[in-house]
Parts: C-alpha cells; structure tokens; sequence
C-alpha cells in the first residue's frame, strides 16, 4: 500500500518549538537515506496517524511531497506519548523500489485448532517475522493456518512459506505457536493459602521421622 503525505521543512530545533509544534498539530520528523542527506520536516499530526493506521501498519509506503519533490520513504522509530500514545516524532527512510529492505510483518493465526476444542490452550509466542523484500513485496501481514494442529503440537519458523520474493530472517527455529495441556491450577494458587494437612498427614509424617537417639542406616 502507499500514499502521499504533504511535509514542509523545519526551520527551527530543539525542544522549545518541538513542544510548540506539536501544540499546532505538527509532528517534528526527519528524513534520511544512504544517498540522502538528513532533512528536518513537519508532518500534520492526524494525516500521519491515518498513515499508521492501514492495513498495511508500520510498512506502508509513504510518498513525501517536500515542496514540489516526492521522496519515496518508510516510517522508523515512531517516537509515542508513554500516556496518551500521541506521535512526537517520526524518522521517515528513504527506500527504492528496486532495493530490498528489511521489515517486521505481523503473524495472524486463522483456522479452528482442534487441540483446543479438545481442551488444549493456543500459546501464541511470536506476533511478527522479521523479513527481507523490496519495497512493494512486503506483505501487510502473514497468515497462519492452525486447524491441523492437536494438543502438543507446534509450528517453527521452518514451517512457515514465505511469499513470493520475500525471505524470512528469524531463525528457523524459534517457535511461534503450540496447543499445550490445561495447566491445572492448585487451591493453592487461587486462595495464595497453603491447604491446611490433616490430622491422618501429620500422624504420617511423625511416623516417618526418626526417633530421637536414633541414628540414620
């Protein structure tokens, strides 16, 4: 997916305009790429949300319209508001269509685990791969299929087929979902009390202690 985002340069820095930028609706950011010198920029705070917000996330294909000249970019280090999640600063990387770049694609898991109509749990540990492809190859996201999969079974990185013109470079091996057993949780754990032992428990355990004098065979 790509679209167009209108920016403007930045003529002042430093944290004193930053703050009264982004109280305009202006995000600071800047633009960068191995031909490219850095170029501070000002990007409408709302149009560079919507952007984010495709079906195509972070990896969407922004064009910069910088006064009359159209860079091709990504967005990388979206800087956030710890609180309220508002963009403070964006870095936006000069790409080429002819030149692979490297990318975090999101996992989807689609499909009725049967494992887990029997009662097993879907443990998902991996959300993204981390893949390589030129610019318009990179996929919005990588779907799963996780109806064949019975209580203790698993699926690897291995197990997954790349797109077309895209090579994975997570490791192999690293494990991405596994339908496990219940964990049975103890009273224990739900009261955070220990269960009191019974009268019969501690004759038992008194039994089982040696006497005293006595020495161990």
């Amino acid at each position: 997916m790509e679209i167009t985002l209108d920016v403007k340069p930045r003529t002042e820095t430093g944290k004193g305009p930053a703050s009264r930028y982004r109280a305009s609706g202006l995000v600071p950011a800047v633009f960068y790429g191995p031909s490219a010198e850095p170029v501070s920029l000002l990007v409408d705070a709302r149009q560079m949300s919507q952007a984010l917000h495709t079906e195509a996330g972070g990896n969407v294909l922004i064009n910069l319209n910088v006064e009359g000249t159209s860079r091709l970019t990504v967005a990388r280090e979206v800087q956030r508001h710890p609180i309220r999640g508002t963009i403070l600063h964006v870095d936006f990387v000069n790409v080429a269509r002819d030149r692979k770049i490297e990318a975090q694609v999101p996992l989807h898991l689609v499909g009725d685990s049967h494992g887990v109509h029997e009662g097993g749990v879907l443990d998902q540990h991996m959300h993204e791969l981390h893949v390589e492809a030129v610019p318009t190859d990179i996929p919005t996201a990588i779907e799963i299929d996780i109806s064949g999969m019975g209580i203790g079974d698993t699926i690897h990185v291995s197990d997954v087929k790349a797109p077309s013109g895209v090579e994975i470079l997570t490791p192999a091996e690293e494990m991405i979902a596994a339908v496990v057993e219940p964990r049975v949780v103890t009273e224990e754990e739900l009261t955070g009390i220990a269960p009191v032992e019974t009268e019969a428990e501690l004759a038992e355990a008194a039994a089982q202690e040696p006497s005293e004098g006595s020495e161990e065979s």
